[in-house]
């Protein structure tokens, strides 16, 4: 399922499938999240070119800003007006700047049809404007309607009748493409130009940006790089034209269109609505600063999904539990942001942000579920197996930590303190007693020895007939030394709660109890023993056999109950007391092993240091 959630983005995002329902998503999210790209870059300084002349909303209301008398003193105050203006004057506007040495004038006005004012304003333009025709770039609109289920298509522009043979001005397609949003985002490439533009008469006109250049067409769509909101390319107010040094025009590209918000072309950016004008000047300027972006392609974006898939399937397998899983799947995320924001700002490239992001996240959630649900079943597991054998705190700490722990639960070698305890004279107390005193006897023994484990974090392993074993230091260990002097205050503990029992037991008429207890220190291995039907966590190994022979030992000391190795007794404070019995021979152990008898640091006057070495009677 986590491979399957990897794939799902990473393969909607190629372009061939991106017009299908899952890929519009993803186009629409990495066109969203760009647009806030730009808001987070913010404003960046206007490029040179191109310069905006602009009928704005003051040249359209001279009469309200000027008098009478000011507006008399120029011949283009005094016809500008209401829209829409003869297209004498708009000729003449584009000629004063062209003869101030403007590199070329762009119109972004579409003059589709004869004007308003009579054939002699359109031979008028024409007239004044033949002059400079390879300097200008007029607008053509393309126009897509549908009626009755019959789609119609067409170019609205100036007429190549009015203008002299072969003498019409280059042509530039005033189309951008929009995003999801509504976000116009984009000047059309060749593919979009191709096909759109088939079954016209040619030559067709280029994208406007790209009519000032003779440069083949780009393939793909070259996404506008917008500077700031409306205002931030420098601007010209039409009626202020003539107030303007000859050095603002000159080399300048001039674009000539409309700002006016009355006039009704304002489109949505990412900097809020603009005019066309606007959003032409920065698609223009994106073009001849080389500032626009481009999308990644389809090469491109099947090498760059394959990586990244790739990477992000190595990477979230090296996650072993949900809690990892999902911070390698935010750090691939947070690589895929900065990934697109190099490319973004650095390469000029717009990469698939949106499936770059979803897909490890996606895939990082879907594994991180799976591997939660069997993490929650490992604690549950856990629990059941350690509840009533190790302390609260201890088990609390394993379960918040359940990944390390349970590949220690699964078999492992660790170093740990095993002890082992055993009645001494059992057979005989059990061939005296009926069994149901016997076995409250033994359960009365045992919940006072095994609570002294619990106490000191240890792990009670298991009882058998009427021993116990115990481990220090599994399934987690706090270091051998703390470990080794946890086991021996366990132990120490069991002789002092054996003492009490057995006073109650002989105001009580009952036998009492002698123990022997045997600890060593040393390697084992840890894990789950048993079949499908019943497992048991312990410990086995010759750690494990040697406490168990410490253990059979104190049959020979019986003065001494509680007796350790020396390298349990190498691991304890200088000054706990204990004696030094010498090497003994162990039943079924190749070689003597030292001896030390534990004594109780908290009795008085121990004989040789070996304190409190002979509590508890026997039968």
């Amino acid at each position: 399922m986590a491979t399957l959630a990897l794939l799902l983005p990473l393969v909607s995002a190629l372009p061939p499938l991106a017009g299908a329902p899952p890929g519009r998503v993803l186009v629409a999210v990495d066109s969203q999240l760009f647009a806030w790209a730009f808001r987070l870059r913010g404003v960046r300084p206007a490029p040179v070119d191109p310069l905006i002349l602009a009928i704005d909303a003051e040249s359209l209301a001279l009469a309200d800003l000027l008098s009478p008398e000011e507006r008399a003193a120029s011949p283009l105050l005094r016809a500008m007006g209401p829209w829409p203006w003869p297209r004498a004057l708009q000729a003449e506007l584009a000629a004063w700047v062209l003869e101030r040495g403007a590199a070329q004038v762009v119109f972004n006005i579409v003059h589709s049809q004869p004007s308003r004012f009579g054939p002699a304003d359109d031979r008028a333009f024409v007239a004044r404007l033949s002059p400079w025709r390879d300097r200008l770039v007029l607008a053509v609109a393309f126009a897509r309607s549908v009626q009755d289920g019959v789609e119609s298509r067409r170019l609205l522009g100036p007429s190549a009748a009015a203008w002299p043979a072969g003498r019409l001005p280059r042509l530039g397609l005033t189309t951008l493409l929009q995003s999801p949003q509504g976000l116009s985002e984009a000047i059309p490439g060749r593919a979009w130009w191709q096909e759109n533009l088939a079954g016209f008469a040619s030559p067709w006109p280029r994208p406007l940006p790209y009519a000032l250049t003779t440069t083949p067409l780009p393939e793909a769509p070259l996404l506008i790089d917008y500077p700031g909101p409306a205002g931030t390319i420098a601007r010209v107010s039409a009626w202020r034209i003539e107030q303007q040094p000859a050095a603002l025009w000159r080399g300048r590209t001039v674009i000539l269109g409309a700002t006016a918000p009355e006039l009704g072309d304002q489109q949505e950016t990412p900097f809020g609505p603009q005019s066309g004008t606007d959003i032409e000047a920065a698609a223009l300027a994106s073009v001849l600063s080389g500032s626009g972006r481009w999308p990644l392609g389809t090469a491109g974006s099947i090498v760059l999904l394959s990586l990244w898939g790739l990477l992000s399937w190595v990477l979230l397998r090296r996650g072993g539990q949900s809690r990892q899983t999902l911070a390698l799947a935010s750090a691939l995320a947070a690589g895929a942001l900065l990934l697109s924001a190099v490319a973004w700002g650095l390469a000029r490239r717009q990469l698939p942000v949106s499936a770059l992001l979803l897909a490890p996240l996606l895939a990082g959630a879907t594994r991180a579920g799976g591997q939660g649900l069997r993490e929650q079943r490992e604690r549950a597991f856990l629990h059941q197996l350690l509840a009533r054998r190790i302390s609260p705190s201890l088990l609390q700490d394993i379960l918040r930590q359940p990944g390390p722990i349970w590949t220690q639960v699964g078999g492992s070698r660790c170093r740990c303190v095993v002890l082992f305890t055993d009645l001494v004279g059992f057979t005989e107390l059990s061939a005296r007693l009926e069994p149901a005193p016997l076995f409250a006897l033994l359960n009365r023994y045992f919940e006072a020895i095994a609570a002294a484990v619990i106490e000191q974090q240890g792990l009670v392993d298991k009882f058998i007939g009427d021993a116990l074993m115990a481990e220090f230091g599994v399934p987690r260990s706090r270091g051998d030394a703390i470990e080794a002097l946890a086991a021996a205050t366990a132990a120490v503990a069991m002789q002092r709660r054996l003492a009490v029992l057995n006073g109650n037991l002989e105001q009580q008429g009952l036998p009492t109890l002698r123990q022997g207890i045997g600890l060593h220190v040393g390697e084992v291995i840890a894990g789950n023993l048993g079949s499908s039907q019943r497992l048991e966590f312990t410990v086995v190994g010759a750690t494990v056999n040697l406490a168990c022979r410490l253990e059979a030992l104190t049959r020979r000391f019986p003065e001494h109950p509680v007796l350790i190795s020396a390298e349990l007794r190498a691991l304890l404070p200088p000054d706990w007391p204990v004696l030094d019995l010498g090497e003994q021979r162990l039943k079924g152990w190749p070689e003597p092993v030292a001896v030390f008898a534990l004594g109780d640091p908290g009795a008085d006057g121990a004989p040789n240091g070996a304190a409190g070495m002979g509590q508890g009677a026997g039968p």
